[in-house]
């Protein structure tokens, strides 16, 4: 599983994602014109395979529009600290592993309780 965090995501989640997923990468790293804007990381992670990972509601309406791939992790989360994001991430690994494998659904909505 390839994630690429938006720029409204902590570069700090790399290293705390990254021994539960294959790759993780933050926009900030992607060797695009910086600072990255949406469609510059979209495109990205369409041609490199990954799904994103965002907070910023303009990544849905860009899937609602393109389709995937890539497909979007939607984080409704409001104002969760990253290790808390972390966390949530963490617990709903599985969920998050069964939407990038099917071929169901373009977004995949993780809320905070």
């Amino acid at each position: 599983m390839k994630l690429l965090l938006d720029e409204n995501l902590s570069w700090r989640m790399i290293k705390k994602l990254t021994p539960f997923f294959a790759e993780v990468v933050h926009a900030s790293e992607l060797k695009i014109i910086q600072p990255a804007n949406d469609i510059s990381i979209w495109n990205y992670a369409k041609k490199n395979g990954f799904t994103i990972i965002s907070k910023d509601d303009d990544f849905e309406k860009i899937v609602l529009l393109r389709k995937a791939p890539p497909k979007l992790i939607y984080l409704k989360t409001y104002n969760l600290d990253t290790k808390r994001l972390v966390n949530l991430i963490l617990d709903k690994k599985e969920r998050i592993i069964e939407f990038i494998n099917s071929d169901e659904n373009d977004i995949f909505e993780i809320y905070s309780n």
